[in-house]
């Protein structure tokens, strides 16, 4: 897998996200499918592709526990490094946390104390490339910050003068953070943010959370802030919510200005840790498609 591979790639299991019958019957169909169904993942591709100036900050988190936003991270920073021509980074600054090396399938090269240490000349990316995670073309990860992070001034002075010089290297950075966690550097990578992706589980409860995240946002003088947000409603169990209106709920929190996307079951994702793109069901990649693409474009 190379310089960043680990036992948790080869882990992974070998489950495809799609049954055989889908696939088949997906396959028979494909000749046969209205034009519209074949121009818009050609679209959202072209808008992946798109150039960008400076290097954009996407910042994956989530309004509660146990919503699966490294899975998401890893997902749209996979998706974003297939379609781009330049580099794709994926960090994850949720201090002591392993969630996105293991979703990559690597072990961390470094850290980003380290980096900020001096372990590493940020003049070039050459010098910066070995302690960097590579688990596919263009795509890079530092999935490590250590556990007891937690000066707020050093960490504010690490966001300026560590991350924000490593991220010129990249087309699209994302930093995956976790929600519980406001020390001084994720306050900082959070202000910095080109856009947000917000991450719930795919229920009434997910959805709910994330409308009180918009009407604090409203409340503490953000209110252009969801329109820099794309929401991803995750499925983490067939039939999570049967009761759950995905369309209805998706409809009121696009009134704020945000996009909406749903990932459902993908069966794939939930058999492996280090999850293999080429297996992930058919939706779940459209979908991810789609939230990247929506991410990129309120990006700016």
């Amino acid at each position: 897998m190379g310089a960043g591979a680990s036992p948790y790639g080869a882990a992974a299991a070998n489950r495809h996200g799609d049954t055989l019958t889908r696939r088949a019957g997906r396959w028979a169909a494909a000749p046969f499918l209205p034009p519209h169904r074949v121009r818009t993942p050609l679209e959202l591709g072209g808008a992946l592709q798109r150039t960008v100036t400076t290097g954009r900050r996407v910042v994956v988190s989530r309004p509660r526990t146990g919503a699966g936003e490294s899975t998401v991270t890893a997902l749209l920073a996979s998706v974003l490094a297939h379609y781009r021509n330049d580099r794709v980074l994926a960090m994850d600054i949720t201090p002591g946390s392993e969630s996105l090396a293991r979703r990559l399938g690597v072990r961390p090269e470094s850290s980003l104390e380290e980096l900020d240490h001096g372990s590493a000349d940020l003049a070039s990316f050459p010098d910066v490339a070995p302690h960097l995670a590579h688990p596919r073309e263009r795509l890079w990860a530092l999935p490590s910050v250590r556990a007891d992070h937690s000066d707020q001034a050093t960490t504010t002075a690490t966001f300026h003068r560590t991350l924000l010089p490593l991220t010129r290297f990249f087309g699209v950075t994302l930093i995956d953070r976790g929600a519980d966690v406001f020390d001084g550097f994720n306050q900082a990578a959070q202000a910095s943010a080109h856009a947000h992706v917000l991450v719930t589980p795919a229920t009434r409860d997910g959805a709910v959370s994330i409308g009180r995240a918009f009407d604090w946002m409203v409340a503490n003088g953000s209110g252009s802030l969801p329109a820099r947000t794309v929401v991803v409603l995750v499925e983490q169990a067939p039939e999570e919510d049967p009761t759950f209106d995905a369309q209805g709920a998706g409809a009121i929190l696009r009134e704020s200005g945000a996009a909406v996307v749903r990932i459902g079951y993908d069966r794939h994702l939930a058999a492996t840790a280090a999850f293999d793109p080429r297996l992930v069901a058919d939706a779940t990649r459209v979908a991810a498609v789609r939230a990247a693409a929506e991410a990129l474009r309120r990006a700016g």
